[in-house]
């Protein structure tokens, strides 16, 4: 395989997330896609929320604050994320020129 080949075998898109967002470089790939994963977590993190806080009243003020959360992290990331990609786009407009 030569080098060209290796890149693209690295190439994944939760390897550059894994980056970008931690500075290390990704070990394994979470085969399951993006639904799969967000349900597991979200059932992981309401069945633990259920059984620490059974009265009703708490666990929506609980889940409220833990949406909000999820709510916020999800805005900034993809505003960053948009971000990344406009940089991205830019830097490969700018190699093609100098072509």
């Amino acid at each position: 395989m030569n080098h060209i080949s290796e890149i693209f075998e690295r190439l994944h898109i939760q390897r550059i997330r894994e980056f970008l967002v931690n500075g290390v470089e990704g070990g394994d790939i979470n085969p399951k896609g993006y639904k799969e994963r967000i349900d597991e977590a979200h059932k992981s993190a309401i069945d633990m929320i259920k059984s620490k806080f059974p009265n009703m009243a708490e666990h929506e003020e609980i889940t409220t604050k833990v949406y909000d959360y999820a709510a916020a992290c999800e805005d900034v990331y993809m505003e960053i994320g948009l971000q990344c990609g406009f940089i991205m786009a830019i830097q490969v407009f700018t190699n093609m020129q100098a072509k």
